[in-house]
């Protein structure tokens, strides 16, 4: 089984309108609404590739129930711990004439101190029954950056891969503890390095910097021109297909999950790294955060280009 910690739950509504304008009523031509936060996203997208998650977080209220309810549906467990506040809704506005995606995200409730508590002892407790822990998006209100390198640490001294996917000071703290896998942007990658935001960034170099730096192994995404993966003996460059996206919400999870599969079944690196684009492209083709047919990604396995540096 697979961790996937999802500490920012939410409900994920993607509207699909036309000619999308400010100060303007629309009929939505569809709606999907998901059980979200990027852990749920990492869960159902390995859930695509046969493996076992459990999502783990915090959720509470209606939102939460339909959150909980929405990953069993799913064939998703779940391992939440429940609380009195209301979980979030995220709304994402899909225009699909002008190929524009508007995103209003919810902040979320401060999370009491004693359920961060009562969270952490719960992951120490159970860590041993898996085989990765998958840490992904934002921290809420109330918790301290230093959560997710909290949960590294423990997950490193059970012997439990660790695979590290946010941003800010929950990254930087998190990379310091020695995850197994990070997947920074180049805004967070900037960031690790100490390069000024408006910069240029060497993309090979800074991949191979950070896992370095921080004895981790490294996919620094590149947007739609790809990314860059660093370990400890080899570094290349990874081009992805280039496919007629329809949405690109939730394919940084599934890049995330199709990495983590393939590390769990020994492929080597560079194999993992393309299972993990080809996950990430796969998920463009389907309205959906984590969403994608397991015929696309197969196909697009075998589209995927490296280039060793």
């Amino acid at each position: 089984m697979i961790l996937c910690l999802n500490l920012n739950a939410a409900i994920d509504k993607t509207i699909v309108v036309s000619s999308f304008e400010i100060d303007r009523i629309h009929r939505s031509e569809s709606v999907v609404a998901l059980a979200g936060g990027k852990g749920c996203n990492v869960g159902r997208a390995l859930k695509t590739l046969g493996e076992e998650p459990v999502v783990s977080g915090w959720v509470g209220g209606f939102a939460g129930q339909f959150i909980e309810a929405e990953l069993h549906r799913e064939g998703i467990q779940t391992d939440f711990i429940h609380a009195d506040f209301e979980s979030r809704t995220c709304t994402s506005i899909l225009d699909r004439s002008k190929g524009t995606l508007t995103e209003i995200y919810e902040s979320g409730e401060i999370v009491p101190q004693e359920k961060i508590d009562e969270l952490r002892d719960h992951i120490q407790a159970v860590i041993g029954n898996y085989k990765a822990v998958t840490l992904s998006g934002s921290l809420p209100p109330g918790v301290a950056p230093d959560f997710y390198a909290g949960i590294i640490e423990i997950a490193k001294e059970a012997g439990i891969l660790a695979f590290l996917d946010t941003s800010g000071d929950a990254l930087r703290k998190g990379v310091e503890a020695g995850p197994f896998f990070v997947k920074p942007n180049e805004t967070e990658a900037k960031s690790l390095l100490g390069v000024e935001q408006n910069a240029s960034l060497d993309f090979v170099r800074a991949a191979i910097e950070i896992s370095t730096i921080y004895k981790t192994n490294v996919l620094l995404s590149m947007g739609a021109r790809g990314a860059v993966a660093a370990g400890e003996q080899e570094s290349f460059i990874v081009q992805s297909p280039t496919m007629d996206a329809k949405s690109a919400v939730g394919s940084g999870d599934c890049t995330l999950a199709g990495l983590v599969h393939g590390i769990l079944h020994a492929f080597s690196f560079e194999e993992a790294i393309v299972c993990g684009v080809a996950a990430g492209t796969a998920n463009t083709l389907t309205i959906g955060a984590g969403q994608f047919k397991i015929g696309d990604y197969q196909r697009l396995r075998d589209q995927v280009r490296t280039t060793r540096r």
